[in-house]
C-alpha cells in the first residue's frame, strides 16, 4: 500500500527541490513516516537511473541526519534500513504507476535527490519541527 504522505513527499521533492519541503505541521508526520518518506525519495529517483553512488550517499546522508535528531530528542531509531527500505520499494512502485504524474516533473524530482543527498542536519532539524 503506497502512503499518501509518500506521494506527497515525491511530489513535493519534484516541485519544490526537497522531500522535506513537505514538512506541513498538518500532515502530522511520525519520525519513522519521515524515515520511510526519505527511502521512497531514494527509490524514485533510482526508477531515473540514478548512480548507485549518489543512491548510497543519500542513504547515508538520511542515516547520519535521522541518527542524529533521534539521539538529540530521545527517539529511537532502531530500525532505519527496514523502514527506509520500504519507502525505497514504495518509492519505486508509485513512480511506476503514477508515471503521468511523476515523469513530467523527472528533472525536477532529480534536482531534488541530489540537494537531499547532501542536505545539512539544520535543515531535517527544521523540517521535522520539533
Amino acid at each position: 500500500m503506497i502512503l499518501p504522505k509518500i506521494s506527497a513527499a515525491i511530489l513535493s521533492m519534484a516541485t519544490y527541490g526537497s522531500a522535506y519541503a513537505v514538512a506541513d505541521r498538518q500532515l502530522c508526520i511520525s519520525f519513522e513516516q519521515w524515515v520511510v518518506m526519505a527511502g521512497a525519495t531514494n527509490g524514485a529517483a533510482c526508477v531515473f537511473g540514478v548512480e548507485l553512488d549518489d543512491a548510497n550517499l543519500h542513504r547515508m546522508t538520511a542515516r547520519h541526519n535521522f541518527t542524529r535528531y533521534a539521539e538529540e530528542h530521545g527517539l529511537l531509531l532502531d530500525e532505519f534500513d527496514p523502514l527506509f527500505e520500504r519507502g525505497v520499494i514504495e518509492g519505486e512502485t508509485l513512480t511506476r504507476r503514477r508515471a503521468s504524474i511523476i515523469v513530467p516533473r523527472h528533472d525536477g524530482l532529480i534536482k531534488g535527490f541530489h540537494h537531499d543527498k547532501v542536505i545539512d542536519y539544520a535543515r531535517i532539524r527544521n523540517a521535522l519541527g520539533v
